[in-house]
């Protein structure tokens, strides 16, 4: 019974980089799924069948790739099996109609992460007190109050540096779009 115990906690610690990977990603990847099942149910039990699918294989996934990518890619062939399995219980769009919006999806994904990834790059050129700003108010989620008490301003102040912050991060994300486009 020890050997099985050890063996469990070995695999454990060997896909503790899984867990962490699925945690932060979990959103995304149901997300996608919910995007293509008709209902939450049915999403939720996919969600369930690709994380399952996803430890079974996590050696075969190679680390510095797109932990969300390979994801999505093993929840497609679940909502793909799940088609297959309710087609005859359940009105579905045409396979053609199906496929488009997978692509539609998938491209609206990768969109998703170029923003994603040209917002970081704009945060990075921020000030040191924009920055802190943008985490107290939007990662720590902290009020106006919270944050004109923080900074030692009014909250009027904490309101116009928002607009100003998320209009100045608006156009530096659609330059840098522009720029790699």
């Amino acid at each position: 019974m020890t050997d099985a115990n050890e063996n469990r906690q070995d695999d454990t610690k060997e896909k503790a980089p899984f867990v962490k990977l699925l945690t932060a990603n979990h959103a995304r990847i149901y997300a996608y799924i919910i995007s293509l099942v008709p209902n939450d149910s049915d999403a939720d039990d996919i969600m369930q069948e690709t994380a399952s699918l996803m430890w079974e294989n996590f050696s075969k996934f190679e680390p510095g790739t797109n932990f969300v990518s390979w994801a999505v890619t093993i929840a497609k062939f679940q909502i793909l099996n799940y088609r297959k399995r309710h087609r005859q219980s359940r009105t579905f769009l045409s396979d053609k109609a199906y496929d488009l919006l997978i692509s539609e999806t998938e491209k609206l994904q990768e969109e998703g992460l170029d923003r994603l990834h040209a917002l970081r790059d704009c945060l990075r050129k921020l000030s040191q007190k924009d920055q802190q700003f943008i985490r107290l108010r939007y990662y720590e989620g902290a009020s106006a109050r919270i944050v004109a008490q923080k900074v030692g301003t009014s909250i009027d102040a904490v309101y116009r540096s928002g607009a100003r912050l998320n209009h100045l991060l608006l156009n530096c994300v659609r330059r840098t779009l522009t720029c790699r486009g």
